[in-house]
């Protein structure tokens, strides 16, 4: 079965469970590397906004329908879903595609809510009969598991992530701005094939936390820290490193290692049938052990790790006490990033798969402290 009837025959599943009649992908153009996409996901084509839907009932063929009219033969081109439509006047033609299509009695879910202001949403529910169910995490749920494709694509966008990385090590000087730094790597990640990137990159002598670049120049003694999210295709992947601009003392190379250790502990458990919260349980273990327990919990600490998009981004964010289960072949960003009392803020993480003996890295190799002396 072809990538994309397999994604098309699990939606419908997730329909069927729910009892829904159809679903309405909707999608207003704007992207974020920890938000899913369904109408990429479902079709391959990424819309630019103003307005996208796929109409996907659950025994006919989707449509596509989405404005400006100039990316009409870019959605031909790439869009796997047959029927392309252009929309002048999108509430209109929204409205006549769903009595078209017979569904004004359907039971119908809606996706892409945190995209609608009340007046958009109104629009999308307007022509049924019955309101429309919010069906973003049902999608979510059924899309978890990452297909053949979507794990080829990450492991792409991964090799990049480290090849860039290892640019900066290359580049990596005092006196360099932190924006100039982003400009370069993010220029260099995108001629080997990324189409986009997430990037934070800042530094400090006592980091509190990663932030965007600003125009700061680096100095000796400087810790920079590094989150770098570049796509291919879309699909996103992320690491998270720390390096330090001259020679790392012995408490920093104790402290980075604790978190590695942590980060370790908690992988053997983002396996199959555990909770997330269980994986994140044992990286609090390990930290807290050395003395470190109440920089556990925010401010010191945002999350363990997350999913990335823009296909589905189960498990969301990896939480103390969350119930969320793994799966076998959820893939997701494992980081113990947090503060250390003698040595400011680090970055530590990696990009996983879940499989039976645990979280598998999709780095050739594991964060550690690096250093340009």
């Amino acid at each position: 079965m072809d990538v994309y009837e397999r994604r098309l025959s699990v939606l419908r599943g997730a329909m069927a469970t729910a009892g829904l009649d159809a679903l309405v992908l909707y999608n207003d153009g704007r992207y974020h590397f920890t938000e899913m996409d369904p109408i990429y996901y479902l079709s391959g084509f990424k819309p630019l906004g103003p307005h996208a839907v796929v109409v996907l009932p659950k025994d006919s063929d989707p449509c596509l329908l989405l404005m400006p009219a100039w990316d009409r033969q870019r959605a031909l081109h790439r869009s796997r879903i047959q029927d392309v439509r252009i929309a002048h006047d999108f509430g209109r033609e929204y409205a006549r595609l769903i009595i078209e299509m017979g569904l004004q009695r359907a039971r119908v879910g809606l996706t892409g809510l945190s995209r609608q202001n009340r007046a958009i949403h109104g629009l999308l529910s307007q022509p049924f009969e019955q309101r429309p169910l919010a069906a973003d995490a049902l999608v979510e749920e059924a899309t978890a598991v990452k297909d053949d494709l979507e794990l080829s694509l990450v492991e792409k966008a991964t090799e990049i992530a480290e090849r860039g990385y290892a640019y900066l090590l290359e580049i990596l000087r005092p006196g360099a701005r932190e924006c100039a730094l982003v400009g370069e790597v993010d220029a260099y990640m995108r001629s080997l094939g990324a189409d986009d990137n997430f990037l934070l990159m800042s530094a400090s002598q006592h980091n509190l936390a990663v932030h965007a670049p600003t125009d700061r120049r680096l100095e000796w003694g400087d810790i920079l820290l590094a989150e770098i999210s570049p796509s291919v295709a879309g699909q996103f992947t992320q690491i998270c490193r720390s390096v330090v601009l001259g020679r790392p003392t012995e408490v920093m190379r104790e402290k980075y290692d604790l978190l590695v250790q942590a980060m370790l502990a908690g992988m053997k458990h983002c396996r199959p049938g555990e909770t997330a919260g269980r994986a994140v349980s044992e990286v609090d273990r390990v930290v807290s052990a050395a003395g470190y327990g109440k920089y556990t919990v925010p401010p010191y600490m945002r999350t363990r790790g997350h999913g990335m998009g823009l296909g589905s981004v189960a498990p969301g964010n990896l939480a103390a006490g969350s119930g969320f289960v793994f799966q076998k072949g959820m893939l997701f960003v494992f980081h113990p990033n947090q503060y250390i009392p003698e040595t400011g803020y680090f970055l530590v993480g990696e990009p996983i798969v879940v499989e039976e003996e645990g979280g598998r890295p999709l780095t050739g190799r594991i964060a550690h402290l690096d250093s340009v002396e």
